[in-house]
């Protein structure tokens, strides 16, 4: 048992040691090539990262003979006024809308200007 023992730690350190032997022999004989290195006079450009400020509210309340709706937002990410805004029903645009300066909490109101909303409706700026 203590031959076969010290047979396979010397196969095991044989073999490590042939693997360390290999890797040095490899990077001694290949020549460092121009793809490797980057050229120097083309600077690295870092990704432009974007971010997204699309706006995404709910129809709560329509006011169809006055042609206003109120949207549901997010407080802190309520659209600028003046924006225009686009109204979807079952993900097919049914008007436009532009916000208005009324805002309560993470709702604003926006007048109807093309089209219709109703209740549930899907609002965005795209």
């Amino acid at each position: 048992m203590c031959r076969f023992s010290v047979l396979l730690v010397a196969a095991l350190v044989g073999t490590g040691c042939a693997a360390i032997s290999e890797k040095l022999r490899g990077s001694a004989n290949t020549a460092p090539t121009g793809k490797d290195k980057p050229a120097k006079d083309q600077p690295k450009l870092a990704p432009v990262i974007e971010p997204v400020s699309a706006f995404s509210g709910k129809v709560v309340l329509v006011n169809a003979p006055l042609k206003y709706i109120v949207v549901e937002g997010v407080i802190g990410r309520l659209p600028p006024v003046e924006q225009p805004l686009n109204v979807y029903r079952d993900g097919q645009k049914v008007g436009m809308a532009v916000v208005s300066a009324q805002v309560r909490g993470a709702n604003f109101a926006a007048d109807l200007t093309q089209g219709e909303a109703r209740v549930g409706d899907t609002v965005r700026s795209d």
